[in-house]
């Protein structure tokens, strides 16, 4: 299971640094990247670890510093741990691509992470992750390591598009402001840009028209069961691996595992609040809870019975 988080871990990492490098502009300036750190409440360890919060030392210490147990690196070492404890039962293929994306990132310098540089290396680390995806349904049989691998895949998903959507609140927070009243409007090219680093904007603009606005996008990131990224397709897909571990190898979930997967479906119903503001960070902490209660009842029921 770990192997599929990881993988989806780093491919989110990289569009996440993306997607913040093209609102900042190239401003290298605190207020810009704070959003990242408060996406993953790592602020304090980053401050630990780096002198000063700017745009490079946050790219650096999430892009290759190893300390740092949130970097793309560090995912890409827990993806390769785990794919080295599975090749005994899984292709070659696998293995060989995840050892040489690790290794292309291990060689990477710091100098040679720059904020020019940031996008060429971000879409290197997401085409390389979505290739595994794609040697893993390609090539792996379909048994229980399978499933497993995209359960993990699944909830990683999940719990990164909703820290996709996340970075707009911090982004948007007017200084002091508390309520939604303190937010300043969205602009539908911001909303464009965070549809593509999702690699979502086509899938959007087949099922909307040209005036759709930021609610529209939330939207369909969140409850659109048709759209690859979404979090309630994430969601669909995770209970039907569920279903298929009962009916084909008689591993049945746990109540506390079947109750989570009920109390996130019920959660991701499109009547929620999606408005682009205070409500809709309650509401994405409130997913948030949710899946990782998920992640811990199935890590109870699976990996540690006792």
């Amino acid at each position: 299971m770990w192997l599929g988080r990881y993988i989806e871990r780093a491919e989110n990492l990289a569009r996440l640094l993306s997607v913040t490098e093209g609102f900042a502009a190239g401003d290298d300036d605190e207020a810009a990247w704070r959003s990242v750190l408060d996406t993953f409440q790592d602020e304090p360890a980053f401050k630990k670890a780096r002198p000063k919060l700017t745009g490079i030392n946050v790219v650096r210490w999430y892009f290759t510093d190893k300390s740092n147990p949130n970097s793309i690196i560090s995912a890409l070492a827990g993806a390769r741990e785990n794919a080295r404890a599975l090749r005994h039962i899984s292709p070659i293929e696998s293995w060989k691509h995840i050892n040489m994306l690790y290794a292309e990132v291990a060689d990477l310098k710091a100098r040679q992470v720059t904020l020019p540089k940031l996008n060429q290396l971000c879409e290197r680390v997401r085409l390389s992750c979505m290739t595994h995806q794609g040697l893993v349904d390609g090539t792996w049989y379909r048994d229980e390591a399978w499933l497993f691998h995209r359960l993990g895949s699944e909830l990683e998903r999940a719990d990164q598009t909703t820290r996709l959507l996340d970075v707009k609140y911090y982004q948007l927070k007017s200084a002091g402001a508390d309520d939604d009243a303190g937010f300043v409007p969205p602009d539908i090219v911001w909303w464009n840009s965070l549809l593509r680093s999702a690699s979502s904007y086509h899938a959007f603009r087949r099922r909307h028209s040209l005036s759709a606005g930021p609610t529209e996008a939330a939207a369909f990131l969140l409850f659109d069961s048709d759209c690859p990224r979404s979090v309630k397709l994430s969601a669909l897909a995770a209970a039907d691996r569920l279903r298929e571990l009962q009916h084909d190898y008689g591993a049945a979930p746990s109540k506390a595992l079947t109750r989570a997967s009920k109390d996130l479906l019920a959660l991701l119903q499109p009547d929620g609040p999606v408005k682009p503001g205070k409500s809709l960070h309650a509401y994405l902490d409130e997913v948030q809870v949710k899946l990782n209660d998920f992640a811990s009842a199935l890590a109870a029921r699976y990996f540690n019975p006792d």
